[in-house]
């Protein structure tokens, strides 16, 4: 009898090669409105499934929910069903003032600061993008007439951590060289779980909030303050067409 998967409540060939990963199940609804056609397939937790076809190509979108632990789940199963390409498409917190809401980031790396891949791998281990996925979205965002960005990205556990521990990212040496471009809560699970199972995985997020260091060390509120706007709903958009040109872009690779 066919293993169903524990949390996605999926088989053995239910999903493409190609799975889009926003955390947010509504999110699955903005994506598959570009898709030629669609069906859900699962929705158990916060784990909805969707499959069709984009531009002929077979495709899925899975929800991830919020954070690594239940990321790293989402990855293992669709693995173990049959994806071999992952593009998150989320939301992020940019660290430099001049990345703004309705832009989007394009991670290389994820600064791993959360604790789900402590258990999997060592201290030393580097959570980056595939460098063929990372390739695709960055053509993909220029293509488009997208601003992207391409940096280093936090990846951390709590929401609403103090102040005084965000703070502490000034430290970091990926900080003082400029790399470390933003914060979100899932693309190192992603990267680390994507690599060791032998896939391929990037992202592609939508700036959601502009929290550079020195103005949350004048006024630690701004951390928690999203922006609901016009321009933060443009960017979520910018994200999702930006993956789906990336795995055009891929597929005619192959």
């Amino acid at each position: 009898m066919e293993k169903t998967q524990p949390h996605l409540n999926l088989i053995t060939g239910d999903v493409p090669a190609f799975v889009f990963l926003p955390g947010d199940p509504a999110r699955i609804d903005k994506i598959t409105k570009y898709w030629d056609s669609w069906k859900e397939i699962a929705y158990q937790r916060e784990f909805r499934t969707c499959v069709g076809t984009y531009k002929g190509i077979p495709v899925a979108a899975t929800s991830t929910g919020i954070g690594s632990p239940s990321a790293a789940i989402a990855v293992e199963e669709l693995v173990a069903v049959g994806a071999k390409t992952f593009i998150r498409i989320g939301t992020c917190g940019a660290l430099k003032s001049e990345i703004q809401p309705g832009d989007i980031i394009i991670p290389s790396r994820a600064l791993r600061l959360e604790g789900t891949t402590q258990e999997y791998v060592n201290d030393d281990f580097q959570a980056s993008a595939d460098p063929t996925v990372l390739k695709s979205l960055e053509t993909s965002a220029k293509e488009l007439g997208i601003k992207s960005f391409t940096g280093v990205n936090r990846t951390h556990d709590a929401f609403y951590e103090s102040a005084e521990r965000f703070l502490r990212l000034m430290k970091l040496p990926e900080y003082a060289c400029g790399e470390l471009i933003s914060s979100e809560m899932e693309c190192s699970a992603i990267y680390t779980v994507a690599k060791l199972r032998n896939t391929r995985a990037g992202a592609v997020l939508a700036v959601n909030t502009t929290e550079p260091l020195d103005r949350i060390a004048k006024n630690p509120d701004l951390i928690y303050q999203l922006e609901v706007s016009p321009r933060a709903a443009e960017g979520i958009d910018r994200a999702i067409r930006t993956a789906l040109r990336a795995v055009e872009l891929l597929d005619q690779e192959n």
